[in-house]
């Protein structure tokens, strides 16, 4: 049995409600890791995009043509806007479905902007992955996560109690990658449990439920907000 939970939208926690608004004259403005780069100013032009990854035709036309210029090599700058429009430390830009790490740095009066390829792809933010156990008695259970081309992304083996509930292991790869959990038995209890798992940007945890007659999994998905900008 494959059982799905779903979230309708994206808690406030885990994502900031993204606007287009300026900052009032005077209004401090500091994020980032306070290095004095975009992201340190009290003019910026745009609110920070709370998104993990976000698609480059989501960005102003201003900030694009800093995406394409930085693509080619690097972008150079009195002033990026990329790193005001988003968390240049905790997300990735999205380019023709490639995610990409950005990076902010000083270069002499003014800024560079470079973009490193993220591969294999993978999201900034690790997915936890973990088993509940509500049968009686303790169990031995292995869970593994293996991507397409073989490698195993998580393999552990575990002792759980009636009513663990234990992390086995974290993913950040994206695709299609294979469960496979077992269970130690001396009953007719199913015994084993074979899916598959979609990591993207929209996929917030996994967990694999072990009952008494079954064993399912469960994730937990948001849908993701569009984030709108505008000049101040």
């Amino acid at each position: 049995m494959h059982r799905r939970s779903v979230l309708a939208g994206v808690p406030a926690a885990i994502l900031p409600a993204a606007g287009c608004l300026s900052t009032e004259d005077g209004a401090a403005e500091t994020s980032g890791d306070g290095s004095g780069g975009s992201t340190d100013r009290t003019d910026r032009r745009y609110e920070e995009c709370g998104r993990e990854v976000i698609p480059a035709d989501m960005f102003p036309e201003p900030i694009q043509a800093e995406i394409d210029a930085a693509l080619d090599g690097s972008y150079e700058a009195e002033r990026v806007f990329l790193g005001e429009a988003m968390d240049v430390d905790e997300s990735y830009v999205s380019v023709d479905d490639t995610y990409y790490e950005p990076s902010i740095t000083d270069a002499g009066d003014g800024e560079r902007l470079e973009l490193a390829a993220v591969e294999p792809k993978a999201l900034p933010q690790p997915r936890s992955v973990s088993v509940e156990n509500r049968r009686d008695g303790e169990r031995t259970i292995t869970l593994s996560l293996s991507a397409e081309d073989g490698t195993m992304l998580v393999e552990e083996t575990r002792s759980l109690h009636p009513g663990g509930d234990v992390e086995f292991g974290e993913l950040r790869r994206v695709g299609t990658h294979e469960l496979r959990v077992t269970v130690d038995e001396t009953t007719d209890a199913p015994t084993e449990l074979i899916e598959p798992i979609t990591v993207d940007e929209s996929l917030f945890g996994v967990r694999v439920v072990v009952e008494t007659d079954e064993i399912y999994l469960t994730e937990t998905v948001a849908d993701l907000a569009v984030c709108q900008f505008t000049d101040s």
